[in-house]
């Protein structure tokens, strides 16, 4: 500070005041849809060697951050007649995988499960499923983050 000079008045704190640039954007269906909806079904049949893909309604995948629930943002299932149940052979980490996220208006948004059906892949009947978790927030009050879960049509893989 410089010797006789006064502070002069605190500047104005404009935190009120200050409208934020990107607002907490909240996640919404289309129109009669719900999370997880099968948007485009994967075909009835795949070879080895060609890609199955899903489109489903989707969220921001950053609302799994903290993801307890499934830990996995899809995973390809298998049915095993023997046991009548649907056994899991891949999920995101796996290399055949891809998950795209498309952000669309006003908070709706898709989300495309790809899986490049490796030659090791066994003939059979599959499916595709995608998880993740929406925003929701009412006015005045604190968003919520909800889980959801989408499920393909079955189809089938067969050998050349």
């Amino acid at each position: 500070m410089v010797a006789n000079l006064s502070r002069g008045p605190e500047p104005p704190f404009f935190k009120q005041l200050i409208v934020p640039l990107i607002p907490n954007i909240v996640d919404r269906a289309p129109k009669g849809r719900t999370f997880g909806d099968v948007l485009q079904p994967a075909k009835p049949e795949y070879r080895v060697g060609e890609v199955a893909e899903v489109i489903f309604v989707g969220a921001n995948p950053k609302n799994s951050v903290q993801n307890q629930t499934h830990q996995t943002f899809l995973t390809v299932e298998k049915y095993e007649a023997t046991s009548t149940s649907w056994q899991i052979v891949c999920n995101d980490a796996s290399w055949e995988t891809r998950f795209y996220w498309h952000k669309g208006l006003l908070g709706l948004s898709n989300a495309t499960v790809e899986w490049h059906i490796p030659d090791t892949a066994q003939p059979g009947i599959y499916r595709i499923r995608y998880f993740g978790h929406n925003r929701k927030q009412e006015i005045l009050k604190p968003a919520v983050i909800l889980s959801f879960e989408g499920t393909s049509p079955a189809f089938e893989v067969v050998t050349t």
